[in-house]
């Protein structure tokens, strides 16, 4: 891994996104709709998160108050998943229908003009009638970036975990190794989560990713996640680093169903919502193998 990838993703360098975007066609009939779909880059800090709240922003506030002045129409767009208050994402996507016939070009180039500037539309497209940006998705990728005693953080706050003692990185890989394949994550979701059905999911990968200036990268894909369980999971991870727990009490944790003595929940600035992905693979090549099934 380069060690320069934590600020190139910061500096606009981001993951592929695989959407599946039609081929550009002729423009809508009048009145015809149309389904498309963005994919968006955001630093959440200065938002309560994703979804519509009353009297609070949010990424999806601002969305649609953009979409609505250009398609002339109230827009609802629907996500891949909510990320919380000051999650941030280099991928997320969402899908919307319009019977605007705005071209896609003076959409897109309108939305780059409307939408502050911690909101960054990557990219714009038509989709398939039965696209759905939530349930079209076969996994995501989050990615969550901590420096074990890095010191004074102030210029990185809101953007990774700075804890502030040294880490086990053998015992934290060790714990990380035991994850893939399907797990029941009602260990690790926090409460209030929604949940209709199951709570297993297949874990594709499961890694840490290290700088030799200190810089951890924890990264989790899997065909599904419940709430905050990546960052409860990081916190259990510190745990297992500080020596707290050990590697296996992750697995009995999952086994159990109960989250005991794993600490506090690792705080948001450095969770991002790196990819979704919507093709099986052999695919283009930047993922864990996913089958529909």
């Amino acid at each position: 891994m380069a060690q320069d990838e934590f600020f190139s993703r910061l500096g606009g360098r981001f993951p592929p996104h695989g959407v599946p975007f039609l081929e550009p066609g002729p423009p809508p009939a009048p009145g015809q709709a149309r389904r498309l779909a963005l994919v968006l880059a955001y630093d959440g800090q200065a938002y309560a998160g994703w979804q519509v709240q009353p009297g609070a922003p949010t990424v999806q506030g601002q969305v649609e108050a953009a979409l609505r002045r250009l398609c002339g129409h109230p827009v609802r767009i629907l996500a891949s998943g909510r990320t919380d208050a000051g999650v941030h994402a280099l991928g997320q996507v969402a899908s919307f229908d319009t019977h605007s016939r705005l071209d896609l070009a003076t959409m897109a180039r309108g939305l780059g003009a409307l939408l502050p500037s911690d909101i960054h539309l990557r990219a714009l497209g038509a989709v398939a009638g039965d696209f759905h940006a939530r349930y079209s998705a076969l996994a995501k990728t989050y990615d969550y970036y901590l420096w074990p005693a890095c010191g004074a953080s102030l210029f990185l706050r809101g953007r990774l975990w700075a804890h502030p003692r040294p880490l086990d990185l053998a015992a934290v890989r060790q714990a990380l190794a035991l994850l893939p394949g399907p797990q029941d994550l009602l260990a690790l979701a926090s409460q209030g989560s929604e949940v209709q059905g199951t709570t297993v999911r297949e874990i594709l990968e499961a890694n840490l990713e290290t700088w030799p200036w200190g810089l951890w990268r924890v990264r989790v894909t899997a065909t599904g996640f419940l709430r905050h369980v990546v960052r409860n999971l990081v916190g259990v991870l510190a745990q297992v680093g500080a020596g707290r727990l050990g590697p296996d009490d992750l697995s009995a944790m999952l086994a159990s169903g109960q989250r005991r003595q794993a600490g506090p929940k690792a705080p948001p600035g450095g969770l991002y919502l790196s990819r979704v992905y919507y093709r099986p693979w052999p695919g283009d090549g930047q993922g864990p193998e996913i089958r529909k099934g």
